[in-house]
């Protein structure tokens, strides 16, 4: 393969390692969340990483101005997403179905593109999300139809990523990743603190028992995840991005199989097969 073909692929590889980085995440928050209300651990996680990224920023003195407009919007509607998503997850007794449920985000994301930013779709992806979303509904449906709790806390995380998806690929084309990545953490942050200071309460918390997977949560799975990500999709179609970010899940389950023992039913399983379906078509050549 030429050093040309090898450049062209990084974008890919580096979506590909967000996913895992992204499926660590769902372990760490999972364990944090035993120890922090929802919403103060995701401004904990966020805040935290906006500093970190933010140093690193001001060390190579290339601050810019005009990105923090455009970076709020992206910090408040991934705020809304993450607190929807951090609760779900706490109601959630199966990591590695609610890690596909939320998933459908992604499958999501070109259909926001096209309403937000009126970009179009291949007929490929269309047969692609359809079969995702068959997918979805094998993970989630129940006697009677009706959604539990946890599910329905995801599925608004999930709408709330497809629209942040959809203007970020557009934003991070034409921001510097770093400083956009800082600007949009803080927002997060501030919007989950404000949230949590009106529901949750403070009282009681076992600060010491949390800080390895509140770190873990920080340094991996946010700096490093949302870097990557941020500079591999300004420069990867929406529906490319989004499907390849389809593997999160598939991670997600296999390490949650791994770490809490939990596999899937029959149901359950066609669901994932066919997301990965789903992954194929829209990939393949």
């Amino acid at each position: 393969m030429s050093l040309t073909a090898v450049h062209r692929r990084l974008p890919e590889v580096a979506l590909l390692l967000v996913t895992l980085l992204a499926a660590s995440g769902w372990l760490f928050s999972k364990a944090a969340l035993h120890y922090l209300p929802p919403l103060l651990f995701m401004a904990i996680r966020f805040g935290l990483s906006a500093l970190v990224l933010a140093g690193l920023v001001w060390r190579r003195q290339y601050w810019q101005p005009g990105v923090w407009r455009p970076a709020m919007r992206g910090g408040l509607l991934l705020g809304l997403a993450m607190m929807c998503w951090v609760y779900g997850l706490s109601l959630s007794q199966h990591v590695g179905v609610a890690a596909f449920i939320s998933s459908l985000g992604i499958v999501l994301a070109p259909f926001a593109a096209r309403v937000l930013l009126g970009t179009g779709l291949s007929q490929r992806a269309w047969l692609g999300m359809a079969v995702a979303m068959a997918g979805m509904a094998c993970l989630s449906w129940r006697p009677g139809g009706v959604l539990a709790a946890a599910e329905s806390w995801l599925l608004l995380a999930a709408a709330g990523q497809a629209a942040y998806l959809a203007v970020n690929s557009r934003d991070m084309a034409a921001m510097p990743v770093m400083q956009a990545t800082a600007w949009q953490l803080l927002v997060a942050s501030a919007a989950c603190l404000a949230a949590s200071a009106l529901l949750e309460s403070w009282r009681g918390l076992a600060w010491q028992a949390c800080w390895f997977p509140l770190f873990g949560s920080v340094l991996l799975a946010t700096c490093l995840r949302f870097v990557l990500q941020g500079w591999g999709q300004g420069r990867l179609g929406v529906a490319q991005a989004s499907f390849i970010l389809l593997l999160e899940p598939v991670w997600t389950a296999l390490l949650a199989a791994w770490w809490y023992g939990s596999g899937f039913s029959l149901q359950q399983g066609s669901g994932a097969a066919l997301v990965l379906l789903a992954l194929l078509l829209t990939r393949r050549n």
